[in-house]
C-alpha cells in the first residue's frame, strides 16, 4: 500500500465501525469513490453520504461519538451546486466528510433550483475490497450524473466525469 492509500485505510478503518455500529447505511462519493474504482487521480478527502437526517437521534449519536477527531462540526453549506449539511473528521491526516442524505440537495440547471440528490431513496451502490474493507461506493452512474450536474467543476470533476464515462463505455 501506499502512504496515501494507508492514511486511507486507517481513516475507513475508524469511521466504518462508527456506522456500523448504529446501523447507518453509507455510501461513499466523490473523488475517493472514482480513485477506488480505478481512476487516476490524487487521494485527497473522503466523502461519506449516510442514510439519516442531521435531526434524527441516532445521527446526534453518530456525530457526538466523533467529537475527539472533529475538524468542522456540522454546518449547512450552499453554494452554487449544493445545499446540504456537513461536518468533517480528520483520521492519519485523511479528511473524511461526512453529510446526511436526507438533506442533500444539489442545484439543479434544468428546474433551476436545488432538489434532492437521493430522491428515490438510498441510492444504488457497488461494494468493492479497499485493501480487506469492504466499501460501499456510489453506483458509478450516479457518481457521473452529480459531477456532470455541477455547475462550478474543478480540473479533477472533469478528470473524474471523463474516467467515469471511459468506465461506463459512454
Amino acid at each position: 500500500m501506499a502512504p496515501d492509500q494507508e492514511r486511507a485505510h486507517a481513516a475507513l478503518s475508524f469511521i466504518l465501525p462508527e456506522l456500523e455500529k448504529r446501523s447507518l447505511r453509507y455510501v461513499i462519493t466523490g473523488g475517493f469513490a472514482c480513485y477506488t474504482y480505478g481512476i487516476k487521480r490524487p487521494l485527497t478527502d473522503i466523502d461519506i453520504d449516510i442514510d439519516t437526517a442531521k435531526d434524527s437521534e441516532t445521527f446526534k449519536e453518530f456525530y457526538a461519538s466523533l467529537a475527539e477527531k472533529m475538524t468542522q462540526p456540522l454546518e449547512h453549506l450552499v453554494d452554487q451546486n449544493y445545499d446540504n449539511y456537513n461536518f468533517e473528521i480528520t483520521v492519519d491526516g485523511i479528511i473524511v466528510d461526512i453529510c446526511p442524505m436526507a438533506e442533500m440537495k444539489v442545484f439543479d440547471v434544468t428546474k433551476n433550483k436545488y432538489v434532492n440528490f437521493y430522491e428515490t431513496g438510498f441510492p444504488a451502490y457497488e461494494t468493492v475490497d479497499f485493501f480487506g474493507l469492504k466499501l460501499n461506493l456510489l453506483s458509478k452512474e450516479l457518481i457521473l450524473k452529480n459531477k456532470e450536474m455541477l455547475r462550478w467543476q474543478r480540473e479533477s470533476d472533469h478528470r473524474d466525469i471523463a474516467g467515469l464515462r471511459e468506465l461506463l463505455g459512454v
